[in-house]
């Protein structure tokens, strides 16, 4: 009897706290979020020492998981070969951006890419990427952390 008492006041007791949390828990209402040009938060995180700034819109690239991130590269500038151990979504959403393959920087093999394009750079490709005299803001997406591994130093 003492064991069937225990058995139904545990379960009373579990019912109760799961109801207690479920009413107390935050509810989400599910509306459309968006976010102008004006509206993004643009910072320079601590590997971007070169001028470059990021901007997190959907999820945490430093992470993993689903995440799409602006990345904005100043005018004149060339980032040096490097690869990503995910592929790599890009799409060009201002400016030219320049992409060339390989494990050195060369600008004969770079090739312009205009406001629209989408690149999909494949893991592991060594790659290297530069601007002209505009600057450029590219997206980038994924579903895990985001990486990158120099080759040139």
């Amino acid at each position: 009897m003492k064991m069937m008492f225990l058995t139904v006041a545990s379960v009373v007791l579990v019912l109760g706290a799961v109801t207690l949390a479920m009413t107390w828990a935050p509810q989400r209402k599910k509306e459309i979020v968006g976010t102008t040009a004006e509206q993004v938060r643009w910072s320079a995180p601590p590997y971007y020492k070169d001028g470059r700034q990021r901007a997190q819109l959907f999820g945490d690239s430093s992470q993993g998981g689903a995440w799409i991130d602006r990345v904005r590269i100043p005018a004149n500038m060339r980032v040096r070969a490097h690869t990503h151990p995910q592929d790599e979504l890009v799409t060009v959403i201002e400016g030219t951006w320049y992409v060339g393959e390989g494990e050195k920087f060369d600008s004969t093999k770079l090739k312009a890419y205009p406001p629209g394009s989408f690149i999909v750079i494949p893991a592991g490709t060594p790659h290297f990427v530069a601007t002209n005299d505009g600057a450029v803001v590219v997206q980038l997406s994924g579903n895990e952390k985001f990486r990158t591994d120099y080759l040139e130093k």
